[in-house]
């Protein structure tokens, strides 16, 4: 190895060396301050979602399937006619199985075939779906399943909210730093400690003793973060 290459070596090592001290000792210098905040927003569900189930129930499978489309085509129709778009509608869930029953001689038996079909309705105006109930029904949905309330913009909502909650950690840091006799320079790190979620809220039951049984109520979303600031003493940032 020659004499230039020895004195490169050299150097790279030094300054390696130094690079590594000058990052230890700033960060054992510096100091931060840790706190966690909650934000919420709430607001009124704009949409709905209704399930339907029509089923037949026989002995021929291609009779059974083909009584189930056709009172699914005209149910779409009829929603369509109500305003609600197909592309709110969500009706591929075709299920066929076997009917089980029990013979005079106690024993099972199969007994024909089941065709049933699953029909999902998102509603953007909830305040209509006594109607649409209604026409369901009238059009042969065997039954009615789960009613939920939803808020369509909550990604929007649980921004805010996440906005919410770093508002909070900080006037909480802002305080102990206070009592403390220290300043917050900066944010040196946001950990978002919560996720969005679909919120979603089942119907009660109508109560005979109130003509408005259909209210959503308010619901909340809510985000949690955790923040690091990087704090100094008051007397240094005087100087």
């Amino acid at each position: 190895m020659t004499h230039s290459h020895s004195k490169s070596r050299f150097l790279l090592v030094s300054l390696a060396f130094l690079t590594a001290l000058f990052a230890t000792v700033t960060q054992a210098n510096e100091r931060t301050l840790s706190t966690s905040g909650t934000g919420s927003v709430s607001a009124v569900p704009d949409q709905m979602t209704l399930t339907f189930w029509i089923e037949e129930r026989g002995n021929k499978l291609s009779s059974q399937k083909t009584l189930v489309d056709e009172t699914t085509n005209r149910l779409i129709k009829d929603l369509n006619n109500k305003g609600v778009d197909d592309k709110d509608i969500r009706s591929y869930q075709l299920q066929i199985y076997p009917r089980y029953e029990q013979n005079d001689d106690g024993k099972t038996e199969q007994n024909g075939f089941v065709v049933q079909r699953e029909v999902q309705v998102t509603l953007l105006e909830p305040e209509n779906y006594d109607s649409i109930i209604d026409l369901a029904l009238a059009r042969g949905v065997t039954r009615v399943g789960q009613i939920n309330f939803e808020i369509s913009d909550q990604q929007g909502l649980y921004e805010q909210a996440l906005i919410n909650a770093y508002k909070q950690a900080r006037a909480k840091a802002q305080r102990l730093a206070t009592s403390a006799g220290l300043e917050l320079i900066g944010t040196l790190n946001i950990a978002e400690q919560s996720m969005s979620r679909p919120v979603v809220m089942q119907m009660a039951e109508a109560s005979s003793r109130s003509d408005k049984v259909s209210l959503p109520g308010q619901q909340t979303i809510e985000a949690r973060v955790e923040v690091t600031f990087s704090i100094q003493s008051q007397e240094s940032s005087n100087n």
